[in-house]
């Protein structure tokens, strides 16, 4: 199906694969989607001949535009053909409210406040319109010279962001966490604002949950606080992730009682934050779209403020940190605050540029969502797919039509009652080189993970899709560049994936998921002989139904009306190694709220199977070219979003 495709037609859908974003900018494309293809002579011939019109059509775009990233890519072959979309009836309908309310509190908050100096190197980031997400002239969001950087980091043992199952219908859950932020100053319009640039949480429900619904980038890691509800004298805290502690505390001592009015302008001023959503990025001529910001205002109920001293230390990893925004580790002001705080989110909509990538510097975009490499495996020699040695395993099984379509997003209807369910490891997946199209010659940043897809068979106005309803994986990094990047349904578990002996005729396997404590997912079966079927969703790259349709992305509905997610399509392209048939089959599902497997399909699975494979990705070449970030219906949006929460976030 790839012959005959020119580069500039490529081109052209790759618009919508900024999801896949790979090169000069680290938006990570990890693994934004998986889709099929068969064994042997067509898969490679068919991958083939897409890899060779993408890398032409990115030679091309990066003689013009000094880049050979899809986002790059994408935009400069927009610009070219100054290709423009007509707004549909149903993205310019509003709905009649607001689902869900504005307002978040958070009871009994205690933190370690801190000022300190803005870096040079940060500076000139901010002069070249490289920091803030919007870097046209006139710049909408400029660094306000005179403000320091703010690092907080406190404790919320108190925070109602979760829900038991239906938003508004099912009980409210705590998500008690500790979070680390660093804000930075900037004007809009004269007016003072700040702008979260880096965060770190200990929880991936939190993490999640800002990320979706104020758009602040916080990304897992450990974070240790004192256990204290008076002044930590003498304790310290800290923030590491990956191996690297990025951030130490220690020896806070208390040097008297702190001015009201100084610790009360720490929460004066609005925070307007970017969002995490890599669509954010493109032009106005590939979307016609407005940048959507998460404005956030706090309101504190102080409860207990002091002065304090303190020991810093702050370090960068080769792809993680902070440190690099400050001038000095020695604060200007300190303080430790204990308060009550009451948060209200709205919208805020800012133009598009014209031409080209809205800008962002690369160590911002990894601060964002990547993370230190933690495997020692690398891809093999002039192998240019992203998604190297994958072992699969694969099952069919029936679905429970009627439990199953509140979850599926507006739009969609299932077409058949069979589902399939499958599980990769990859060793491993350069997600920010797809197509070897970052460094041809080796590999960028290698990822080596577990992860499952839930898929359904899906029409969407009258085209069939595999839509993936839940993905579960142990990698954040590959979380975060496949939920910002496609929209992909993505939360951590933890995941145990053996065979024994290795795969080969007679192994068994075994693949057992739980998450939070909670069994998801227990797969037993035996290895059998060498098979050729490919299978739709998986590993076949000619029938339609195996294309992939993401809703990108799932922020919260706090006006559907102005911000909503769009649909997004896209094709693996996979190279079969081997494929044989699973006998002896065992499944057993759970039936929790945020993972219903027990609720969704019904008996015992219908078949199944073993791929060994290499992928890769390329937007939906079949799919009609503005189809792509169609806007969901604002009014179904807000109910379904309330029915899949737990789905997405819990």
């Amino acid at each position: 199906m790839w012959f005959g495709i020119s580069a500039s037609t490529v081109a052209q859908l790759l618009m919508l694969a900024q999801v896949s974003a790979s090169a000069v900018v680290p938006a990570k494309s990890e693994d934004l989607c998986k889709a099929a293809l068969p064994s042997a002579p067509p898969s490679a011939a068919s991958g083939l001949a897409a890899e060779t019109a993408f890398l032409e059509a990115g030679e091309a775009a990066g003689r013009r535009g000094g880049g050979l990233s899809m986002l790059q890519l994408a935009a400069s072959a927009q610009e070219s053909l100054q290709l423009r979309r007509v707004p549909s009836a149903r993205s310019r309908r509003s709905p009649g409210g607001a689902p869900i309310s504005p307002v978040r509190n958070f009871k009994g908050v205690s933190m370690l406040c801190l000022q300190l100096p803005i870096s040079v190197a940060f500076r000139k980031e901010a002069a070249n319109g490289m920091a803030f997400g919007l870097g046209q002239d006139p710049r909408p969001l400029e660094l306000d010279e005179s403000g320091f950087a703010e690092v907080r980091i406190a404790d919320f043992p108190d925070a109602q962001l979760g829900w038991k199952g239906t938003v508004g219908a099912s009980e409210i859950e705590n998500v008690p966490h500790r979070l680390l932020s660093v804000r930075l100053p900037i004007l809009r319009g004269g007016e003072k604002m700040y702008q979260t640039v880096f965060a770190l949480s200990d929880d991936d429900v939190a993490v999640l949950i800002y990320r979706m619904s104020s758009g602040i980038p916080a990304k897992l890691a450990n974070i240790s606080f004192p256990a204290t509800a008076s002044f930590p004298e003498g304790l310290g805290m800290n923030a590491s992730r990956r191996s690297v502690n990025l951030f130490q505390a220690q020896n806070i001592r208390d040097v008297g009682e702190a001015d009201l009015t100084s610790v009360e302008a720490l929460f004066a001023y609005p925070e307007m934050n970017f969002g995490t959503e890599l669509s954010n990025l493109l032009p106005l001529n590939s979307t016609k779209y407005d940048l959507v910001f998460k404005q956030l205002m706090t309101k504190a109920t102080i409860t207990n403020a002091r002065k304090v001293d303190v020991e810093l230390s702050i370090v960068d990893g080769s792809w993680d940190g902070f440190s690099w925004m400050l001038a000095d580790s020695k604060p200007v002001n300190a303080w430790w605050v204990q308060a009550d705080l009451e948060v209200t989110t709205t919208l805020v909509s800012e133009k598009r540029p014209t031409l080209g990538i809205n800008p962002f510097s690369d160590a911002l975009l990894n601060d964002r969502m990547l993370g230190e490499v933690l495997t020692e495996k690398e891809k093999p020699p002039k192998v240019k797919f992203a998604y190297t040695h994958g072992d699969v395993i694969w099952f069919t099984t029936k679905i429970d039509q009627k439990k199953v379509t509140p979850y599926l997003a507006p739009g969609l209807t299932l077409r058949s009652d069979e589902a399939v369910v499958w599980h990769v490891r990859w060793q491993p997946a350069d997600i920010l080189n797809m197509w070897g199209m970052k460094d041809s010659q080796h590999d960028y940043l290698d990822l080596e993970y577990n992860e499952l897809w839930v898929t359904m068979p899906v029409t969407y106005r009258g085209r069939n899709f595999t839509y993936p309803i839940l993905m579960l994986l142990d990698e954040d990094v590959g979380q975060m560049a496949g939920q910002d990047g496609g929209g992909c349904p993505k939360k951590l578990a933890n995941l145990t994936y053996t065979f024994s002996p290795p795969p080969g005729q007679g192994s068994e396997v075994l693949l057992n998921v739980n998450r939070h404590g909670r069994h998801v997912l227990n797969v037993t079966g035996k290895m059998s002989g060498i098979t050729h079927k490919p299978i739709v969703g998986v590993n076949d790259n000619k029938d339609p139904a195996g294309e992939i349709l993401f809703v990108m992305s799932h922020q919260f509905p706090w006006d559907p009306a102005v911000d909503r997610p769009k649909y997004f399509f896209v094709r693996g392209v996979q190279q079969t190694k081997e494929q044989r048939g699973l006998e002896n089959l065992r499944v057993s599902y759970g039936a929790g709220a945020p993972e219903p497997l027990a609720e969704w399909f019904v008996g015992e699975p219908i078949e199944g199977g073993y791929i060994r494979m290499n992928q890769d990705w390329l937007p939906s070449l079949d799919t009609p070219f503005d189809w792509q970030f169609e806007e969901v219906d604002p009014d179904e949006f807000g109910e379904w979003w309330k029915i899949a929460f737990p789905v997405l976030y819990m």
